[in-house]
């Protein structure tokens, strides 16, 4: 079972290893709520279903998504692990990018685990969905349909003019395609006992999102800067993969 205390790769490696009774979850449900939202008359429609896997207790939540009657056959989905800690409700969801440890090490593709707070997702609900009638899991699973595609952006006074005051975990935020992402990074990693950087056994990441601003929302100046970065470090991959 998924805890708080969990090292960051054990907490990946759990998620990991549900996929495919999460896969087995979505083969005997979509048909169902194909046959809710054939008979649904408002659109977009909706459906969450909560799906526990009884030998670990890991509990999920996939979520399927219809814009309009033309989409029902071919239903949007997306799936993600909920966990409490002290009172608070946190959003899982596992991906693999790629990272860089130092200046001098190529490109690897970590195991990553992406928490989503509830305060952040409150703050997307307000600033890009606009919609009071969404649920938590909802507005969870509108999030992760929506924004698939994740890049990391080195932080700087530009996008946020404090960001030094929150410590080593706030150097990077997360581009999205609806917009910004402020976060708290860690990585689990094996110091080298050389004390060469470039030595050490890495495992995995953590990206604590703690809040959000849309595109619109953000200044010109933020915008400037966070394009600058997205593209170096766009130009930085493609002359490593040559």
């Amino acid at each position: 079972m998924i805890v708080p205390s969990m090292k960051y790769k054990e907490i990946y490696d759990e998620l990991d290893k549900d996929k495919f009774k999460i896969k087995l979850r979505i083969e005997k449900i979509y048909p169902k709520v194909v046959k809710e939202f054939k008979r649904s008359r408002s659109f977009p429609a909706m459906h969450i279903d909560e799906y526990k896997i009884p030998a670990t207790n890991n509990q999920y939540v996939i979520f399927y998504y219809a814009e309009n009657a033309s989409k029902i056959e071919e239903l949007y989905y997306t799936y993600f692990g909920v966990v409490y800690s002290d009172n608070q409700r946190f959003v899982l969801f596992p991906m693999e990018i790629r990272y860089q440890h130092t200046p001098k090490c190529d490109f690897v593709n970590m195991p990553q685990v992406h928490v989503f707070t509830s305060h952040f997702l409150q703050r997307y609900n307000e600033r890009y969905l606009h919609n009071d009638n969404l649920t938590a899991n909802q507005v969870a699973g509108m999030y992760l349909l929506r924004n698939r595609d994740v890049i990391t952006v080195s932080m700087n006074e530009e996008i946020n003019k404090n960001f030094k005051e929150y410590g080593e975990s706030n150097k990077h935020g997360v581009r999205v395609h609806d917009g910004f992402c402020f976060t708290k990074a860690a990585l689990q990693y094996k110091p080298s006992e050389d004390g060469v950087r470039e030595h050490d056994e890495l495992y995995a990441m953590m990206y604590l999102y703690t809040t959000f601003v849309s595109e619109r929302e953000l200044t010109d100046g933020q915008k400037d800067a966070i394009d600058k970065e997205h593209l170096e470090l766009l130009k930085y991959c493609m002359g490593k993969d040559r």
